[in-house]
């Protein structure tokens, strides 16, 4: 009922009605709620040293200020010119500058999310070498919350700091504009994995926040998603041996520099050798989420009333 009384109405409407109903002047309420809030840098005068006679020496500096001013109109930009060299008052215009760019339709979108900086992150946080099992569990919840959130994701795999989730061919996700679906999924993921962190690491303090960037793909064929995922499984695999050695030789007492060079050039069979040899260790005895990956993907539980999104840790080929 109260979206219908203000259907239709003024501003003046509006002020009319709050000052007779209720006796209260809207000019009166906080200029944070009727205005907003605007963050910028704002000229100050700052008190840098003092000269030999004990007198302040001052410059001006740019301080970040918030503030709950009219933007709207001359007066402000006239003040601050510094802040845009152009004055534009009108602010209509800016609408023509939204690069919308729609994903086409009939085509299966693929969001790959990965970790930034995910080496320095690791070494803070001390995860274990080549792979940490904690840490891939994280991931792995964390992609299973993506599910909930986003019902048009029909798989996902990931490995290591990256997790790529594939959308159903038809789905109208924010109409399919590229910049909305990127920037929610990776900001979600980082969401969920920030607040599943205390509970894959009770007792581990979360001392950098984790940064995760996304890019999209679009495939028009199934076959070409299956292949994208097949291609990424063997990265998987790829990369993990080769870890696998490197930090084995590290940990047996070779400098980074050192097991970088015995490695290279190596095959896949020549790092199984090497494993093997040097370390007693088969390489296919090592966990599958390790070598395999994770795929994530919505399967009947025990109740057929209830259908909930689960992880799979057993590193299934996604083909």
């Amino acid at each position: 009922r109260s979206s219908k009384l203000s259907t239709g109405t003024f501003s003046e409407d509006k002020n009319e009605l709050l000052s007779q109903q209720f006796q209260v002047n809207y000019e009166d309420e906080p200029a944070m709620f009727r205005k907003g809030s605007s963050v910028y840098r704002d000229k100050v005068e700052t008190k840098v040293k003092t000269d030999d006679y004990g007198n302040p020496i001052k410059r001006i500096r740019l301080a970040i200020t918030v503030s709950n001013l009219d933007i709207i109109g001359p007066e402000f930009w006239g003040k601050h010119q510094y802040i845009l060299q152009e004055g534009k008052y009108r602010y209509e215009y800016v609408k023509k500058f939204d690069d919308i760019r729609r994903l086409p339709c009939c085509n299966w979108i693929v969001v790959r999310i990965s970790a930034c900086q995910f080496d320095k992150f690791s070494l803070i946080h001390s995860f274990d070498k080549p792979n940490d099992e904690t840490a891939l569990s994280l991931m792995n919840a964390s992609a299973s919350l993506m599910m909930e959130q986003f019902p048009d994701i029909i798989f996902g795999y990931g490995f290591s700091n990256e997790y790529s989730f594939v959308f159903q061919e038809n789905t109208e996700l924010y109409q399919r504009n590229e910049r909305l679906i990127l920037s929610s999924c990776s900001s979600w993921f980082t969401s969920f994995y920030m607040m599943k962190w205390k509970e894959y690491f009770p007792s581990k303090e979360l001392v950098q926040p984790p940064k995760f960037e996304a890019e999209v793909l679009c495939y028009p064929k199934p076959k070409i998603v299956c292949d994208y995922l097949s291609w990424r499984q063997a990265e998987c695999h790829n990369r993990n041996q080769y870890n696998t050695c490197f930090w084995m030789l590290v940990k047996s007492g070779e400098d980074e520099n050192k097991a970088n060079e015995i490695l290279k050039g190596t095959l896949s069979k020549d790092k199984n050798e090497l494993l093997f040899q040097r370390f007693q260790m088969n390489y296919n005895n090592e966990p599958a989420m390790f070598r395999k990956g994770s795929c994530t993907y919505r399967q009947k539980g025990e109740s057929e009333r209830r259908r909930r999104e689960r992880w799979v840790g057993c590193g299934s080929d996604p083909r």
